[in-house]
């Protein structure tokens, strides 16, 4: 075995950098319009708060204020959808069990019908919400859960992520800069004239 003098090794430099950029994006899920009166909770709440300031810090307020609504409406009035879903089909596997050594009765048997109603609708809830994140596409060919639908998701978030900015020639990629000349830009959009 022959020796070496010289390594094939490369050095490996390793950068880590980690950015402030503030709250998370405000984000619906589709399918929450065509939840019965979340329209009309939607109205009622955003015409409730009382915020004071010019226009883009009141519309800001208002959506900081109405993103924490959603978050509490989604949990008591919504709910999570896949838990439901389990807990549907494991009272369907029940009555079905029941129907199998004859012993359900017709109470049952609308009780397993109403279930089934119950099942669609969730399934349809969680169909949209998993075309909303991927597209309706990756739907079609059944990629629910697969490698190619989460790294699509994630170079979809990837690029849709604002690195920097470019002011007056020079590009900016911090945080406080991003942010404050995205403030500018708005306020300029929307300023009385």
């Amino acid at each position: 075995m022959q020796q070496r003098v010289v390594s094939d090794h490369y050095a490996l430099v390793l950068k880590s950098c980690v950015k402030d950029w503030g709250a998370k994006p405000f984000r619906t899920l589709d399918v929450w319009l065509k939840e019965p009166g979340f329209t009309a909770m939607i109205k009622d709440k955003w015409e409730s708060y009382q915020v004071e300031g010019n226009r883009i810090s009141v519309l800001k307020e208002n959506l900081k204020l109405l993103k924490a609504d959603l978050k509490e409406w989604n949990k008591s009035v919504f709910g999570c959808v896949e838990s439901d879903k389990r807990r549907i089909e494991m009272e369907i596997e029940k009555l079905d069990e029941e129907d199998d050594i004859d012993a359900l009765e017709d109470e049952g048997r609308l009780r397993r019908m109403d279930l089934l109603s119950q099942l669609g609708l969730v399934n349809r809830k969680l169909e949209s919400i998993y075309r909303q994140k991927a597209r309706v596409n990756w739907l079609k060919h059944g990629d629910f859960n697969s490698k190619l639908f989460h790294s699509t998701i994630r170079w979809r978030r990837l690029r849709n992520e604002v690195k920097g900015v470019e002011v007056n020639s020079q590009w900016y990629e911090e945080p406080k800069v991003v942010r404050r000349e995205a403030k500018l830009f708005f306020e300029k959009r929307f300023m009385a004239t």
